[in-house]
């Protein structure tokens, strides 16, 4: 059976989400967020790096979230929650689940670590400040998409919701999710509607 490996807060809600949306069957092995957990030798051995999310799937180890995510899809997903490959559609969907990560992720990790994660004299204020900068104008980015429709691709959930949901679960727990972003915080509580997501999030 397929090995979930997950902390809470952390990226691996994005896997047990999709698992649950896809009702894909897993063992989840809840991890504590803290060294005595991600920095033992068994887990290292599973994430050279100690984090998660990690997989292991029959033998096939894997770690970083939308990686995972694109091959959960691949294996189990029969053309669930994404649009068809090669279409107009799919390239925006591409775009959204990839920007959760690469784009978005960027400010909302440093405002993690250097407002909670790091020990405090290792914190950079101006660093988490910035990032909180970023971060809204992220948000406003979002907010602008969002106006005209309830998800990231329109009017049917995606895979991109699911990346996309987990960058806003850290806004929600950071308090960058004011009334400034009506269109986002709608979109926001949609998602939390979503039995998958409050699973994943509980």
């Amino acid at each position: 059976m397929l090995k979930v490996y997950h902390a809470q807060n952390t990226r691996s809600v994005r896997i047990v989400w999709l698992c649950e949306e896809l009702g894909i069957p897993y063992d989840l092995k809840a991890m504590k967020f803290a060294p005595e957990d991600l920095q033992s030798e068994a887990y290292l051995a599973i994430h050279p790096l100690g984090k998660v999310p990690s997989i292991d799937d029959d033998g096939l180890i894997l770690n970083e979230s939308g990686a995972i995510a694109q091959y959960l899809l691949a294996k189990h997903g029969k053309g669930q929650l994404e649009p068809k490959a090669g279409t107009p559609e799919h390239g925006k969907y591409l775009h959204w689940f990839h920007f959760a990560e690469a784009t978005f992720m960027v400010p909302l990790g440093n405002i993690a670590q250097h407002s909670f994660i790091r020990p405090e004299d290792q914190r950079i204020p101006q660093v988490a400040a910035e990032a909180v900068e970023s971060a809204k104008k992220m948000l406003a980015i979002l907010d602008r998409e969002l106006a005209d429709k309830d998800y990231i691709c329109g009017e049917a959930f995606t895979a991109a919701d699911v990346m996309l949901g987990y960058d806003l679960l850290l806004c929600k727990l950071f308090g960058l999710l004011t009334e400034d972003y009506p269109n986002v915080n709608a979109y926001f509580a949609l998602l939390g509607e979503r039995p998958a997501f409050q699973k994943a999030t509980a």
